[in-house]
């Protein structure tokens, strides 16, 4: 139901930070986010343009993919994030609960027909287990493994699998995981020690190579599968 950053359309076994900021600049006052998101494939580019509350939480998100206009509005109740996504058509409203670390408990989508309502279970802030049910059907059930503080492994039913590897750097802003969550929930529930290096759903392997400015913050993602190669870069407001 929801409009990906193609370079996640491999997974929920690609799972899908919160829309956190880069700690590594010289004065450690400032604060970084991601305002500006550009995605490219080939000979189409998607620009993401995204705006923050006072909290820092993120709070509008505008984009067009395949010549439609969306906009993405997110407000916050409590422990409840409301995410309402709008073509100037069709209107999708997901409500997201949020446990005690701040991590996705449970999401229900609906356009008004159709549902998709998805739960999250958890060891600490490590996901354990997510099932999703579409429109009352039969759940599906995902199951993940974890080394070191970062997720590196999925089972979806029992069947299709994926296994995912890091580099040595903290996960921060703009990272693979990090920026997947920010575009498509603005809520995190898949929080890692390390930045995603690479990862192979069934048949499907991508490598994941990122860009640094001289203050260590992330300014381009490249995503290899094959010869296909995806581009992101990215634009922060720093204060």
């Amino acid at each position: 139901m929801k409009n990906s950053l193609p370079i996640l359309t491999v997974a929920i076994l690609s799972l899908f930070l919160a829309p956190s900021c880069s700690k590594k600049s010289s004065n450690p006052a400032q604060t970084c986010r991601i305002v500006t998101i550009s995605d490219q494939i080939g000979t189409s580019t998607t620009v993401y343009n995204i705006s923050y509350n006072n909290s820092g939480k993120i709070s509008t998100e505008q984009y067009s993919q395949n010549s439609t206009n969306y906009s993405r509005v997110f407000t916050y109740i409590g422990n409840t994030e409301i995410m309402t996504t709008s073509d100037g058509t069709t209107t999708i409203t997901d409500s997201i609960t949020l446990n005690g670390n701040g991590m996705i408990e449970s999401d229900y989508a609906t356009d008004g027909t159709n549902t998709d309502v998805t739960t999250y279970t958890y060891s600490g802030t490590e996901l354990q287990k997510s099932v999703e049910v579409l429109d009352g059907g039969t759940p599906t059930t995902s199951t993940y493994t974890w080394t070191n503080g970062d997720l590196t492994g999925a089972s979806l039913s029992g069947s299709q699998s994926g296994t995912y590897s890091y580099n040595s750097k903290a996960s921060e802003a703009g990272d693979y995981w990090q920026i997947v969550q920010l575009v498509n929930y603005g809520a995190v529930f898949v929080r890692t020690t390390h930045q995603l290096s690479g990862y192979q759903a069934g048949t499907t392997v991508e490598n994941v190579n990122y860009t640094y400015d001289n203050t260590g913050k992330i300014t381009a993602v490249a995503a290899t599968t094959g010869a296909n190669v995806e581009n992101i870069s990215y634009q922060y407001n720093c204060n």
